[in-house]
C-alpha cells in the first residue's frame, strides 16, 4: 500500500481542487513569494493522517481550517488516492472483524464477500471539520461507520507523513519516562527508538529497573551510537569541527511524594584545547547546530519510520536548512535528493542552494501562488502566469540557482564566446560538441560591451555573438563604434540568416520545429511550454545526451555552421 496522489479542497485559502502527484514525482520542491501559501499546502498534507493530529505544535494544522476569505466557507477536505489490492482490503477487513466489537459482523462479512471488481487503487477522503474518513468510488461499500474504520486501518499501514517545520521545535531539557508507553511524547519515542536501534533488547522503559552499573553501561552504548550517527552526518554538512562536540545522555530520578519519576536529558559536551570538558544545553548552541540535531534525530530515530522498516515515508519539510551556511545547504540539497530515492519528499524553500539544477531537475519545481481573491494554487514552472515583476519575484530562488559560476574563476585563458543571454548560453553549450570554448551569457544585447572590455583587459581570446534582429544589429553597430573596426574584425558576429529573405534570426531559430516538439515530448512537458523553458529543462535534464542524439541532422548542421563561422 502506498500513496499515489493527494487532492486538497476548501482548506483555508486553498479552494482547489489542488492536486499533488507523489506517484509521478517523488521529489517536489515548492517555491514562491512570502505569504503565497507554501506552508498552507504542507499543513494540508499533514491533516490527512490522524496520527499527526496532535503534532505541529498541538495540531496547528487542524485549527482555523475553513476559508476566512468567504462568509460561507465550504467543508474543508483532503483526499488521497492509495494503491491497494483487493486481497489487502480483505485482510484488513478480517482484522476489523477480530478487533472491533462495535462493528456489525454481518456488514463486515458483506464487505469481505464483495464480488465487484476493484481497481488497483481507492480514494479515501477526510472531512476536516468532523475529522471522519470516507471511502470513495466503491459503491458496495456504503456503511459510513465501517468505511471510517476501514480507512483508519488502511492509513495505519500506509507510509507515515512526517512533517518538519524550520526545526525550531523546542528540544526539552529533560524528558520524563512515563510508565504508560502509550502516553509517550515525541522525544521520548525518538529516544526509545535510539535505544532499540543500539540493541534490540534496550528500552528507556526498562532503565528504572536496571542495577545502577548495568544502567550506566546501557546508556554508554547508546551515547556511542548517537555520537557516531551525529558525527557521520555532521561530516556530510561540515558545520564546523565535528570532533569538538559530543552528546551526553544522563539518567535522573526525583522523588515526588510517594512516587519516583525518571528522566533522561541531553547535554552538549565541548572539549577545549586543554582537554577540559564544558557542558551546555542543546538550546545554548548555534541555530545551525540546533537545526542539525533536530534533523538527524527525527530522520534517523523516528519511530514512525522504523516501525515500518522498508516502507517509504512522505517527508514534508518547511524551509529546511534555513539556519545552515550555504555549503551545508548545498549538501542538504543532495541529501534531500538521496532521501527521495526511496521516499517521497516535498519541501518549501527560498534558498537557491536547495534548487541546484544539477541535483534538482527543473521540471520537478512547483510554484505556489495566490490570486487577487486570496485563493492558493500550485503550478509547475511551465504553467506559471503573471507579469514580468510577478514572475521574477516568484522565480527568484530558481533564477539565483541558475546563475553561471563566476567567470573570473572559470575562464582562465580559454576562448570565450560572449552571448546575449541564458538561451544562447544553453544552446551553445548543448551543441558545441568537441569545440573547446566557454560561453559567457550577458543580460541583453546592450550589456555585451562590458564583457568585451573585460576580455580585452584580461587578454582573453573571445568572440561576441548577437541575435540577428533589430536590437542585435543596433547593439553590434554601437559596439563597433565604441571599439573600432580593428577590435571588431573577426570577433563580432550576428547569427547568420538563412538562405531565404528572412530579415530576423535568433539562436532558437536554429532548432528545427519538429525537434522542439520532440524535446517537449521526451521531457514530458506540456505541448504549450515556451521555448525558453523547454531548452532550460533540456539543459538540466539527466537524460539530455540521449535526447540530443535523437534530434535531426538539420538542427545539428545549423549549429555546426554557426560554430564554424565563429572560428572556435
Amino acid at each position: 500500500m502506498k500513496y499515489k496522489k493527494f487532492t486538497i479542497k476548501n482548506y483555508r485559502a486553498i479552494e482547489g481542487p489542488l492536486e499533488i502527484d507523489v506517484h509521478k514525482n517523488s521529489l517536489i520542491p515548492i517555491i514562491g513569494v512570502n505569504e503565497c501559501g507554501k506552508t498552507t499546502i504542507l499543513h494540508a498534507l499533514l491533516t490527512f493522517d490522524h496520527f499527526n493530529d496532535d503534532l505541529n505544535r498541538s495540531g496547528r494544522h487542524l485549527q482555523d481550517v475553513e476559508n476566512l476569505y468567504t462568509a460561507a466557507p465550504k467543508v474543508p477536505e483532503i483526499a488521497a488516492e492509495i494503491e491497494i489490492t483487493k486481497e489487502e482490503i480483505k485482510k484488513l477487513l478480517r482484522s476489523l472483524s477480530k478487533n472491533n466489537e462495535n462493528l456489525s459482523t454481518a456488514v463486515l462479512r458483506r464487505y469481505q464477500n464483495v464480488r465487484a471488481p476493484l481497481e488497483d487503487s481507492i480514494w479515501i477522503k477526510r472531512n476536516l471539520k468532523t475529522r471522519e474518513y470516507s471511502l470513495e468510488g466503491i459503491k458496495s461499500f456504503n456503511n459510513p461507520k465501517v468505511n471510517h474504520a476501514l480507512s483508519n486501518e488502511i492509513i495505519s499501514k500506509l507510509p507515515f507523513i512526517l512533517y518538519f517545520d524550520d526545526f525550531q521545535d523546542s528540544i526539552p531539557e529533560r524528558i520524563e519516562i512515563h510508565d504508560d508507553e502509550s502516553d509517550e511524547s515525541d522525544w521520548l519515542a525518538i529516544l526509545d527508538t535510539l535505544f532499540s536501534k543500539t540493541d534490540s533488547n534496550y528500552s528507556v522503559y526498562n532503565l528504572a529497573s536496571k542495577e545502577v552499573r548495568q544502567r550506566k553501561t546501557i546508556i554508554s552504548k547508546v551515547e556511542r551510537k548517537l555520537n557516531k550517527t551525529l558525527i557521520d552526518e555532521w561530516r556530510n554538512f561540515r558545520l564546523d569541527d565535528s570532533n569538538a562536540l559530543e552528546i551526553s545522555i544522563e539518567y535522573e530520578e526525583e522523588e515526588h511524594g510517594d512516587s519516583v519519576r525518571s528522566y533522561l536529558k541531553f547535554d552538549i559536551v565541548e572539549t577545549d584545547a586543554s582537554g577540559d570538558k564544558h557542558y551546555f544545553f542543546v538550546r545554548d548552541r548555534s541555530k545551525g547546530f540546533y537545526w542539525f540535531f533536530n534533523f538527524v534525530m527525527k530522520l534517523e530515530f523516528n519511530p514512525k519510520v522504523v516501525e515500518t522498516d522498508g516502507v517509504e515515508a512522505l517527508y514534508v519539510l518547511d524551509e529546511p536548512g534555513s539556519y545552515l551556511h550555504y555549503l551545508a545547504q548545498e549538501r542538504l540539497c543532495i541529501k534531500l535528493r538521496q532521501l527521495s530515492q526511496n521516499n517521497h519528499v516535498i519541501y518549501c524553500t527560498h534558498s537557491h542552494h536547495l534548487l541546484n539544477p544539477e541535483v534538482i531537475p527543473l521540471n520537478l519545481v512547483r510554484i505556489a501562488e495566490k490570486d487577487g481573491h486570496g485563493r492558493i494554487s500550485l503550478v509547475s514552472i511551465y504553467e506559471h502566469q503573471g507579469t514580468i515583476t510577478d514572475n521574477r519575484a516568484a522565480y527568484q530562488p530558481l533564477l539565483d540557482a541558475l546563475q553561471v559560476r563566476p567567470f573570473a574563476v572559470d575562464i582562465a585563458q580559454d576562448m570565450v564566446v560572449i552571448v546575449e543571454g541564458m538561451m544562447d548560453y544553453y544552446l551553445l553549450e548543448l551543441f558545441k560538441r568537441d569545440s573547446k570554448f566557454r560561453v559567457l551569457p550577458s543580460v541583453g544585447a546592450d550589456s555585451m560591451k562590458f564583457y568585451i572590455s573585460v576580455m580585452i583587459a584580461w587578454r582573453v581570446p573571445y568572440r561576441a555573438l548577437w541575435d540577428n534582429d533589430d536590437r542585435g544589429r543596433a547593439a553590434l553597430e554601437d559596439a563597433i563604434g565604441d571599439f573600432g573596426t580593428e577590435v571588431s574584425a573577426g570577433r563580432f558576429f550576428l547569427i547568420p540568416l538563412p538562405g531565404n529573405r528572412s530579415r530576423k534570426r535568433v539562436i532558437q531559430d536554429l532548432i528545427d520545429g519538429n525537434d522542439v516538439k520532440s524535446i517537449r515530448s521526451q521531457l514530458e512537458l506540456p505541448a504549450n511550454t515556451g521555448i525558453h523553458k523547454t531548452i532550460a529543462s533540456l539543459f538540466y535534464s539527466p537524460d539530455r545526451l540521449n535526447i540530443l542524439s535523437s534530434l535531426s541532422d538539420k538542427t545539428r548542421q545549423n549549429f555546426d555552421l554557426l560554430i564554424k563561422k565563429l572560428g572556435v
